[in-house]
């Protein structure tokens, strides 16, 4: 094996290293000539070390794994592939066939450095995904064991920084729904701002999902149902009962709606928000306006929570985290309570027994 650095001295009378691979000269800073190759032989025996490490290395893994050191990025994608279904699995289509991964694609494990991942992350096409996709990619190579250290250590990633996302206000909603001229769109808008859902959920609803006899409407997250939970049970009030008397009485309740993707819904409801004069909202706005009208409200945040299919009270939170939470004055509390306690007294006298003392638990 070659030496990686020569010895050359200039006019100067001073002496340089070259490296053979990047063509980088370095001024060895001495005129003394046994100095220079003292210093150069130490250079290339340091730069020998990792190259000598990494053959052994390869020659243990190969013993124990050979298809271990032949293992790409793209092994790992497509397993990941593999668990994936539904909006995520297209989701995951996209990022793979991005101008930041395919840079990392064929690269083998064995050989990934950190100025791989850095390279990835600071591609002019990278975004934020691509920070949370390449977190998701490196932790399953590690957790099937592939990478045998973390390219990048915790600290060393970029942090996330998402853009702000909003709540949709009742006054934009109804703007909407004067605007939109098609009636599919316009009801399903209107189902969305009552339960709440995903744009995937709610346009995916049949009338198989819902229990006229218990007044119950039953749907599933499909974004995390391969994970064992997501099941939602909405009892169906008055405004859903109006919405839904204005839908096909049988089969999917949105047959056309349903049929498009995310993208394509997504893309109409921004040509309605531009028509309506409204920024910075999405389909998604609708789940966040639910989250913040259930908190003003006074439900019980694990009610909430049931609803919207959320298993992590951290992302419930985070959802309704720009609500303002009024309290009422002990004054109100005051007077419900002197409410229950003579309406507990009026039926205990009906009853031809009046206590002594009655208290409310409120």
């Amino acid at each position: 094996m070659a030496d990686q650095f020569y010895l050359f001295r200039r006019g100067n009378g001073r002496y340089y290293a070259q490296d053979r691979i990047s063509k980088r000269q370095t001024s060895l800073n001495t005129s003394n000539a046994s100095q220079a190759k003292r210093l150069i032989a130490a250079k290339n025996q340091a730069s020998e070390m990792p190259a000598l490490n990494m053959a052994m290395a390869r020659a243990y893994l190969t013993a124990k794994s050979p298809e271990l050191v032949n293992r790409t990025w793209a092994d790992v994608m497509h397993d990941l592939e593999l668990s994936y279904s539904g909006s995520t699995l297209l989701r995951w289509g996209k990022v793979i066939k991005s101008p930041p991964f395919r840079l990392l694609a064929n690269i083998k494990l064995i050989d990934t450095e950190s100025s791989h991942f850095m390279e990835v992350l600071r591609h002019k096409r990278a975004g934020v995904s691509t920070n949370v996709w390449l977190r998701i990619l490196h932790n399953r190579a590690l957790d099937l064991g592939w990478l045998l250290a973390p390219v990048l250590v915790k600290r060393a990633w970029p942090k996330i920084r998402y853009g702000q996302k909003r709540a949709i206000t009742a006054e934009e909603h109804e703007k909407i729904i004067v605007i939109e001229n098609l009636d599919d769109y316009r009801l399903y808008f209107k189902l969305l701002w009552e339960t709440g859902g995903s744009q995937s959920d709610i346009a995916n609803l049949s009338h198989d999902d819902i229990d006229r006899e218990n007044n119950r409407l039953y749907y599933c997250r499909q974004k995390v149902a391969t994970r064992g939970f997501g099941s939602v049970t909405i009892a169906i009030g008055p405004r859903i009962r109006e919405i839904l008397k204005e839908l096909p009485k049988e089969g999917w309740i949105f047959p056309r709606l349903r049929m498009l993707s995310e993208d394509e819904r997504a893309s109409h409801f921004r040509k309605v928000c531009l028509r309506s004069e409204i920024k910075g909202v999405t389909l998604h706005s609708y789940r966040y306006a639910w989250a913040e009208r259930a908190q003003c409200a006074g439900m019980p945040e694990r009610e909430a929570m049931a609803h919207l299919g959320h298993s992590s009270r951290a992302v419930h939170q985070a959802y309704a985290r720009r609500v303002e939470t009024v309290t009422m004055p002990l004054e109100y509390y005051e007077a419900k309570k002197q409410e229950k306690i003579i309406a507990f007294d009026h039926l205990q006298t009906m009853a031809g027994d009046t206590p002594e003392c009655a208290v409310a638990v409120g």
